[in-house]
């Protein structure tokens, strides 16, 4: 069973990496740390910019583990859904004036997602938002690629 620091370090690793690749591009590009009391369901916020330069802004949820179930909904599988759930229902807040419906989500795992976990989850939101998915070995060259050379160990 993951535990608590283990999910915190993943979270600070992911943030400090899509910080180093989205600002590459746009200085102006945030990324937020909101896990926490009033997290609505999202750990990390982040907005970026589409090809016509409207901002768009996606909420992520971060799991270490693996993320699998069967013919039935795991507890994690659900623990997903419901915090998905909750975060459809949210503004995101990006400046002080400017508030923001989430384009899409991100579901990241460190270990390995199983295909019937995926599809509960995309079958939940069929009508919502888009749902992406990122774990594994794609999770680990997201880090390698885009990791700054100067975070250090906690």
């Amino acid at each position: 069973m993951a535990n608590i620091q283990d999910e915190d370090k993943l979270r600070k690793r992911i943030v400090a990496s899509l910080q180093n690749l989205l600002t590459k591009a746009d200085s102006q590009q945030i990324v937020k740390l909101v896990h926490g009391i009033s997290e609505f369901g999202i750990d990390i916020e982040f907005y970026q910019k589409d090809f016509s330069g409207q901002l768009h802004c996606y909420g992520m949820q971060v799991k270490v583990g693996d993320l699998t179930c069967g013919a039935n909904p795991t507890r994690g599988v659900k623990e997903i859904i419901g915090q998905l759930a909750v975060a459809s229902g949210k503004k995101s807040i990006h400046q002080s004036d400017n508030d923001f419906d989430f384009s899409a989500f991100y579901v990241v795992v460190e270990g390995q997602i199983s295909d019937t976990a995926t599809r509960y989850i995309r079958s939940a939101f069929n009508n919502g938002k888009p749902i992406h998915f990122l774990y594994g070995e794609d999770l680990e060259k997201f880090l390698k690629d885009n990791e700054p050379a100067d975070l250090t160990e906690e």
